[in-house]
């Protein structure tokens, strides 16, 4: 492991070790900003006698007393501003009673994950913005070696931060039916501009099959499995592909890459399957940081990893998911086309956007690609430019967190009741928490995650300005 990763490891543990050790057996977390505003809280807050009714990101402190009557409560200071508020049943005292302490520190992660996600996702739109403008080509190989490296901080950032997080036990798998199909195209519109840059084809074939499992985790774990891939093909390609097992799909990886000598093979199959460390002859772990996320996610989610592989020739790997009932008449869904680029260009497209580096970053992006852009910070800024007569807007692009009481998917929806007119929306977001995204999930809008790639963002725009809605 390297000395960067090494550094983020430190700081998310560290993170968590800290926050647990003053969480004690409190149930029920609330966060607060400096100003003493609500900006998060648990499901246990949630469950709360009247909570329904008062909890909502931005309520005063003050306004929410109401709530702990008959608990006891304890405020802990967050390091630049804020605090956590915990409360437990009256004589359940701070984790001498032997119950299972709640650790708020998922919370924590998902917000240090997104906070360092934005300058990640206003850097690869400026990337992608000063691409179609360099032509010489020594710069535009500079260029691509910067973005190749902005990926693999992106991907060190991820990895390190949900691996920490799985191995303290802070993820929790939400397990239900879903089309893979939905999974593959995500992936897809992601990765395929990084092979694109290494000159590499990469190939995913549409399916289907209906599969039970957490698709987030899922989609982490074969973007793990399909980096591992790039890294180790210097030419040919890979392809991602399934093929239905009786009450199982595979989810297989292949590539043309150098392939693992018989003794490699063994050790790597060996840490896989056993969880036994395995080591290379210098020492370094066989395992790296994808093949460890998708073991570990493997686990929580019931499912199983294989791999066949042969020297000089190249690998696969194999994501082993139960399936789940199918309908008689479900017909494949085609994947969209990743390289083709749709017109955009005239195009009326408001964006919300509360981080003022992303929204320069993405203002620059599309308007380079001809569209009529109009930027505010939150849904009241929205309503009050487009209440005023201005034109509506052809698309509304929202990150899921925005300042003000609505999030990004309130404010399309509410900015399009207010207009009353339809107005197709797109939800960017650099979260990680697994309820925030299992709302976004089922608004019924596309979703992309920061830093998102300028292909996978043109491609979203154009299928959801010619009518085309991509379901999550």
């Amino acid at each position: 492991m390297t000395s960067e990763a090494n550094t983020v490891t430190g700081m998310v543990t560290g993170m968590a070790t800290g926050m647990a050790a003053g969480a004690g057996a409190a149930k029920a977390v609330l966060v607060f900003d400096a100003a003493g505003r609500l900006t998060g809280w648990t499901a246990e807050a949630a469950a709360l006698p009247g909570a329904a009714a008062v909890l909502r990101p931005g309520a005063a402190a003050a306004s929410l007393s109401a709530l702990f009557d008959g608990a006891e409560t304890r405020d802990t200071p967050l390091n630049g501003g804020g605090f956590l508020r915990q409360a437990a049943p009256a004589g359940q005292g701070a984790g001498r009673d032997g119950a299972r302490p709640f650790d708020p520190a998922s919370r924590l992660f998902a917000a240090a994950s997104h906070d360092l996600r934005q300058p990640l996702a206003a850097l690869s739109l400026l990337l992608g913005t000063l691409d179609a403008r360099v032509a010489e080509p020594g710069s535009r190989d500079l260029l691509k070696a910067m973005g190749n490296a902005v990926q693999s901080m992106k991907s060190m950032v991820d990895g390190h931060f949900d691996l920490v997080r799985l191995e303290a036990g802070l993820l929790e798998p939400d397990i239900g039916e879903h089309a893979v199909n939905g999974i593959l195209m995500r992936l897809a519109l992601d990765v395929a501009p990084r092979f694109e840059d290494r000159g590499l084809r990469f190939s995913v074939l549409p399916c289907s099959a209906m599969i039970r499992t957490d698709p987030v985790l899922l989609e982490r774990m074969l973007h793990g499995l399909v980096a591992n891939a790039l890294r180790y093909t210097a030419r040919g390609h890979v392809v991602l592909g399934c093929r239905r097992r009786g009450e199982h799909l595979r989810i297989e990886v292949w590539d043309t890459g150098r392939g693992l000598s018989p003794e490699r093979l063994e050790r790597l199959r060996g840490e896989l399957e056993n969880g036994r460390p395995e080591r290379e002859g210098d020492g370094r772990r066989v395992l790296g940081l994808g093949l460890s996320l998708a073991r570990g996610l493997a686990g929580r989610l019931g499912h199983r990893v294989e791999v066949c592989s042969e020297e000089g020739r190249g690998s696969l790997f194999t994501v082993i998911v139960p399936r789940a009932p199918e309908s008689a008449d479900g017909a494949p869904v085609r994947l969209p086309d990743i390289e083709a680029e749709a017109d955009v260009s005239r195009a009326r497209v408001l964006l919300i956007e509360d981080d003022p580096m992303v929204l320069s970053a993405l203002d620059a992006l599309l308007g380079q690609w001809g569209c009529a852009v109009t930027g505010v910070e939150s849904y009241d800024a929205a309503l009050e430019r487009f209440g005023s007569g201005q034109a509506r807007p052809d698309l509304v692009i929202a990150d899921l967190r925005l300042r003000g009481a609505a999030n990004g998917i309130v404010a399309i929806r509410q900015l399009a009741k207010a207009l009353d007119t339809e107005l197709p929306g797109l939800i960017l977001t650099g979260d990680t928490d697994p309820m925030r995204l299992r709302e976004a999930r089922l608004s019924g809008y596309p979703l992309l995650h920061k830093p998102v790639a300028p292909l996978a963002l043109r491609a979203a725009v154009g299928r959801l300005l010619g009518g085309e809605r991509l379901m999550p």
